[in-house]
């Protein structure tokens, strides 16, 4: 049986019916022709994402619990604790971010900083401890100092507190402790635990969806791995990054999957003979395409992996 659609009387064109609506539109106010119109411009013209969105300020606060605070500056960021006894600061950025940052906690506290602790030795991320010089002691991890101490930046202040595996610092009623876990990201990198509001700042080598730094510049991958394995068993729960957004403790393990993903996917090429480019161009992993950086960095990361693994005994 063949089923055909049915007509109407309703479906036949009909041009009376099509002149009384086209005299019914032309009466009409001038005024609702308008409403019609801007409508219509409305739902179609595309509005400039520079016209919707407010440009982020070059620098920023934000509280992350009771008198703890994120400090960023462009692309870096840092933490901040303020006490009744005084400030505990993390890393100062640079002489610009640290000159406004120093007149911002004067805002929040009359007391002084007391601390500034420097997360591992790299210049972008602890220059500018010389405003706070006059008021505070500079803490950081043993390995790091020497490395301080010879940076391009002579200005930097040295650490006077250093230490090997673990360090606290109670002041004003705040707890902190400063943890190494091993070479990762550098051979120095401590990361800043606050146990009572369960949050851990940690720089360079755990960030939060985002792929390594290019070729993994001082680097010691499997080192690495073991490090964000000794973190994941720390007690915290916010995970505030060098850079880039705020995460939580399941992206220390994430990033450690990546890494480990990553070190499998180039061991395989090497044993296959593939060169270092062959392997760059073979090498996807589509999982972590939505990762930050994984576009610019990603093929820098199997670089640095493959000639990481290329000089170990057993490749």
């Amino acid at each position: 049986m063949t089923v055909r659609p049915r007509h109407t009387e309703s479906d036949q064109w009909k041009p009376d019916r099509f002149m009384t609506l086209m005299k019914g539109l032309l009466r009409m106010s001038f005024v609702r022709w308008w409403a019609v119109l801007a409508i219509l411009l409305e739902l179609t013209v595309p509005v400039s994402p520079a016209v919707a969105q407010t440009p982020r300020p070059a620098n920023e606060i934000t509280a992350l619990a009771e008198d703890v605070y994120l400090f960023r500056h462009q692309g870096h960021q840092a933490i901040f604790v303020v006490t009744r006894e005084g400030a505990i600061v993390t890393d100062p950025i640079s002489a610009d971010a640290a000159t406004w940052l120093k007149s911002e906690i004067a805002k929040l506290t009359a007391q002084p900083v007391r601390y500034v602790i420097y997360s591992h030795h790299h210049n972008d991320h602890i220059t500018g401890g010389s405003l706070f010089a006059d008021q505070a002691l500079f803490v950081s991890h043993h390995a790091a100092r020497q490395k301080i101490l010879e940076a391009a930046d002579p200005t930097t202040p040295g650490p006077q507190l250093t230490f090997t595996d673990r360090m606290t610092i109670d002041l004003g009623g705040k707890h902190i402790e400063l943890i190494y876990t091993g070479r990762n990201h550098s051979d120095n990198s401590l990361v800043v635990l606050l146990p009572q509001n369960k949050l851990l700042f940690a720089v360079d080598f755990i960030p939060v969806e985002t792929v390594a730094y290019r070729a993994l510049p001082d680097g010691h991958p499997d080192e690495w791995i073991e490090s964000l394995k000794q973190v994941e068993r720390l007690d915290f729960e916010t995970l505030v990054p060098g850079h880039g957004k705020v995460g939580e403790k399941k992206h220390v393990r994430l990033f450690r999957e990546y890494l480990e993903t990553l070190r499998a996917a180039v061991s395989e090429q090497i044993q296959k003979g593939f060169t270092l480019e062959e392997a760059k161009r073979s090498i996807r992993l589509p999982q972590y395409e939505q990762w930050y950086g994984y576009k610019d960095w990603f093929g820098e990361n199997v670089d640095g992996m493959y000639r990481y693994l290329s000089q170990l005994p057993h490749h």
